[in-house]
């Protein structure tokens, strides 16, 4: 598998250090202990199983085996503590423009970094940092989960009616493994070039779904319905409430839902 993959990669990305398992813990986990060992940066950890997958704030990330991708790439970016947190959402257009390539079918971001095709969840996304002194980070993994194809059985019933696949039951799982795998790997390096830029901002406002949409915002348990209004370049989003009073609101401070 990893011989396919490495065919579909450009030439300036062949060098790298890929490596494909079929059953890992977690590519985050792996990928982690390999940059503590110095790993170098685009060191990739690809698998199609994780038995202890993660999710963002310590939940489980549903991994099952033989239907997703689960990759994860090595970055040691030279940049402050806060600019950290665009490697998210530059990660969510990165695997946008992936499963596009792919399959030709148009993926939504629903902020601040879910994928949805459909309007169901395609992929999760997960960046972890290391910071040993200062401000700068020795390394940040950025893991990317994306659902291929529906597992054997279907999706279990909590996420059967958020979670969908990119590809028919019916593809090959080799191809659509490899396909994606390159697909991804390309995507994230060149957004990676581009962050000092922030090359993935149009890409990003382009796909995102929340816009004029209505919205509820959850903070600290109370919900209030609002209005999506506006994005920043700092991935703020701007919300009208009912009374009309505004406020730009920050990924970590609260969590938004579409209102069904």
């Amino acid at each position: 598998m990893r011989e396919k993959i490495a065919a579909r990669l450009p030439e300036d990305t062949k060098s790298l250090q890929l490596h494909v398992f079929d059953t890992v813990t977690s590519t985050n986990d792996l990928l982690r202990d390999a940059a503590e060992q110095g790993a170098p940066e685009f060191t990739v950890y690809a698998a199609r199983q994780q038995t202890a997958g993660k999710g963002r704030q310590g939940r489980q990330f549903y991994s099952p085996p033989h239907s997703g991708l689960y990759l994860s790439m090595l970055l040691r970016p030279q940049i402050q503590a806060a600019e950290t947190l665009a490697l998210t959402p530059m990660a969510a257009v990165a695997a946008a423009e992936a499963v596009e390539q792919c399959t030709a079918q148009r993926v939504q971001i629903k902020w601040v970094n879910d994928l949805l095709l459909h309007g169901r969840k395609i992929c999760g996304i997960l960046a972890e940092s290391k910071f040993s002194a200062g401000t700068v980070p020795d390394y940040v993994v950025v893991g990317i989960g994306i659902n291929l194809t529906e597992p054997a059985g279907g999706f279990p019933a909590a996420l059967r009616d958020i979670a969908a696949a990119v590809y028919p039951q019916n593809a090959d799982p080799e191809t659509a493994f490899a396909d994606c795998a390159a697909a991804l790997i390309t995507a994230l390096i060149r957004q990676y070039r581009q962050l000092a830029q922030k090359g993935y901002l149009q890409g990003y406002r382009e796909r995102l779904c929340v816009l004029g949409q209505p919205v509820i915002v959850n903070e600290n348990g109370v919900e209030r319905p609002a209005t999506a209004l506006a994005v920043d370049d700092d991935l703020r989003l701007l919300v009208r409430y009912a009374d009309g009073t505004e406020q730009w609101r920050a990924t970590g401070e609260i969590r938004i839902r579409l209102d069904k």
